[in-house]
């Protein structure tokens, strides 16, 4: 069923990385929140209010809280596709993260207001009248949100949006405290027990956990977090798939928003090619990267000597010292720079971040074990932080 949706209402939905097929599925997952959304909050508030329950008229906010979220979704889904202009060289994508915090404040708001309704029936309750027919509906509403939350999470994780797999978490915690007030509703129409105000206290802390949850993942990109190992390894094959191209590293991806990435990386390539070729190649993997993955990428060249003794043996000592350390997650750009009665041998190793408080640790056993070759070596080494 979702992929008929995608193929139904989505132009071009097989290529769903392009920003502009994005916005297509953006804009589908919430003109359905808004639709769904707004039918029953109207119809839950008023029914609430038919029957003097709390927790119906709860629920029935949050639902006006998700189809005012879904507004600000495609608003911002709008926004983000802007190209750049002079004060936003990087794009609007960023504007996707904005909406969602605005979003859980408004979750918020609505879960605090709510719980102090609740609090207030709990402590003067009111008789609640029972009905046949709200319990159907209830039942109907639960199935409904448990079919927009299972299409809108797919879509999300689908093409990777934050917000809109928010949305469809929260449909999906809609019904359980759909669940939650249809029960409460039989145990007072079955057992004479009134739990109204309680479930309206349940509803309003699944209300502001929403809330609380949208913050937290949205805050991560904000502040930066590591890429889509996934992404990386196609990068990293299509950097390779030049053949003057040995091997890559210092691979860094920024992100400015859904769809809007950019990046740089390090080609090592023989110091024997000629620098027209290695430009060349470079220029090709940028192409390459921006009509596959849409990302706009700079690379640098780092030329290898690969016919020297010297640094065959160095690399071959590295590569066994590297390889019994936790802290470090690889080595490259082997230099031999001879003088005369000393050499200078210079590399770069990536430490891991958990490890980067003690990295002078790591230069130092590395040093050690080059001085315990030949103590003529001096050793250089620059530590980068695995970004990627």
């Amino acid at each position: 069923m979702k992929v008929f949706l995608w193929r139904t209402f989505v132009k071009d939905y097989e290529n769903y990385k392009d920003p502009d097929v994005r916005g297509g599925y953006t804009k589908l997952t919430g003109t359905l929140g808004v639709i769904v959304n707004s039918v029953l909050c109207i119809t839950k508030i008023i029914l609430g209010f038919m029957i003097n329950s709390i927790a119906v008229v709860a629920d029935g906010f949050h639902d006006f809280a998700d189809s005012l979220a879904a507004c600000i979704t495609l608003v911002a889904s709008h926004i983000s596709r802007k190209p750049a202009d002079r004060k936003h060289p990087f794009g609007h994508a960023r504007v996707e993260y904005l909406a969602s915090l605005l979003v859980a404040v408004i979750i918020l708001i609505v879960g605090y207001q709510l719980m102090r309704s609740s609090i207030t029936k709990c402590m003067h309750p009111e008789p609640t009248d029972f009905s046949w027919a709200m319990v159907i509906f209830m039942c109907a509403a639960i199935l409904v949100k448990g079919a927009q939350a299972l299409f809108t999470i797919a879509t999300g994780k689908h093409i990777g949006s934050l917000p809109v797999i928010a949305a469809g978490v929260d449909n999906r915690n809609d019904c359980i405290t759909g669940i939650a007030i249809v029960a409460s509703m039989l145990i007072h129409q079955f057992a004479g027990i009134d739990l109204d105000g309680y479930m309206g206290c349940l509803v309003s802390l699944f209300v502001l956990w929403t809330g609380i949850s949208i913050i937290r993942e949205t805050v991560g990109p904000l502040i930066g977090e590591p890429v889509d190992q996934e992404m990386v390894g196609e990068m990293r094959d299509i950097i390779l798939q030049q053949p003057e191209i040995m091997d890559t590293h210092d691979i860094i991806i920024y992100n400015y928003g859904p769809g809007r990435k950019f990046a740089s990386f390090h080609a090592q390539m023989d110091s024997r090619t000629d620098l027209m070729s290695a430009h060349a190649a470079i220029d090709q993997v940028e192409r390459d990267l921006k009509a596959r993955l849409h990302i706009d990428a700079a690379g640098h060249v780092d030329p290898i000597v690969m016919d020297d003794p010297v640094r065959i043996k160095m690399d071959k000592i590295i590569s066994e010292t590297v390889d019994q350390m936790d802290s470090v997650e690889s080595y490259h750009d082997v230099r031999i720079i001879p003088g005369k009665n000393h050499q200078h041998v210079i590399f770069d190793i990536v430490i891991k971040p958990e490890y980067m408080a003690a990295k002078d640790e790591s230069v130092a056993e590395l040093k050690e074990a080059i001085a315990a070759v030949d103590d003529r070596y001096q050793v250089i080494i620059n530590v980068d932080q695995a970004f990627a």
